[in-house]
């Protein structure tokens, strides 16, 4: 009889199943140039950068045209679409930044990897189940920091911007390019921890870094896991989805000890999402050591 696979052990097993697609040579940890811890802060440069360069032409364009610099003051659809223009141009001009940083850097071999064999289902669940289990557990830390501050607007376009550009930009930058390129120099954990980062502090705000890092650490698992781009837009694209739909009924920064009418049910909740999250990152870490073994000893995986 065949044993079925529960999200768990689908998770735990999806990396050693996938790493022979990727050259032992890629693998293993090299003496490369590139990236040092100058080169993150610089593409964090090149990102941040992006930013002001295309925020400030956007204020210049609408004092001109006679809106003021004042974005709230535009109807929300049609804030949207300024929000969802800007993401795009600024995102678009940091991506070209950083791979051209990346090649002049001397950085080299495939940054971006797809592969549709990589869409397991069972991981996909886990791991969007995980990505709001751990919301709930840090809801205590978040709770002691400022209030998101976001004008993103409403409607197709700034749908548009979530759930499509924000995937497929993000993912290609910090899995793609940064935790491709610190996997190949200092190993996987290091690189999955290190990439996790940078994709929080890319979100600039302090609630967003300290949410959008631990975030990291499960897309980050679940492209080590996968060897796909295409899995972790998914989870990005459906996280960001429920994000906005929270948005437009008026609960964006709300927590779920907000929602939940009894204490009780949410100390229950809360105490399942820490078990998970626990079990999880265990069997992550677990996971993540083999994977570390089988990069310095190739031949034995």
């Amino acid at each position: 009889m065949e044993e079925k696979k529960t999200p768990a052990s689908a998770a735990e097993s999806a990396a050693p199943e996938r790493q022979s697609a990727v050259p032992a040579a890629e693998l293993r940890p090299g003496r490369r140039k590139f990236p040092t811890v100058g080169d993150l802060f610089a593409m964090l440069g090149i990102a941040f950068g992006a930013q002001i360069v295309v925020g400030t032409a956007a204020m210049v364009f609408l004092l001109f045209a006679g809106h003021g610099l004042d974005f709230k003051s535009l109807e929300p659809a049609a804030l949207g679409k300024v929000m969802a223009a800007l993401y795009f141009c600024s995102m678009s001009i940091t991506l070209a930044g950083i791979l051209y940083y990346r090649r002049a850097r001397g950085g080299s071999g495939p940054w971006a990897r797809f592969s549709a064999r990589g869409l397991n289902p069972a991981l996909l669940l886990w791991a969007f189940v995980l990505i709001f289990a751990v919301g709930v557990v840090l809801e205590p830390l978040l709770r002691l920091m400022p209030e998101l501050s976001l004008e993103v607007g409403r409607g197709f376009w700034t749908i548009l911007s979530l759930v499509i550009f924000a995937p497929i930009f993000e993912e290609l930058i910090c899995r793609g390019v940064v935790l491709g390129s610190l996997r190949g120099k200092f190993g996987v954990t290091t690189a999955w921890l290190v990439s996790s980062l940078f994709f929080g502090v890319l979100h600039g705000q302090p609630v967003q870094v300290i949410n959008a890092t631990v975030i990291g650490l499960v897309l980050g698992y679940v492209y080590l896991a996968t060897d796909s781009l295409w899995s972790v837009m998914i989870l990005h694209a459906l996280n960001n989805a429920v994000a906005y739909l929270a948005l437009a009924t008026g609960h964006g920064n709300a927590l779920l000890i907000d929602l939940v009418g009894s204490r009780t049910l949410y100390v229950l909740i809360y105490i399942a999402a820490l078990a998970l999250s626990a079990v999880s990152g265990y069997m992550m870490v677990r996971t993540l050591r083999r994977m570390k073994e089988a990069e310095k000893n190739p031949s034995a995986a």
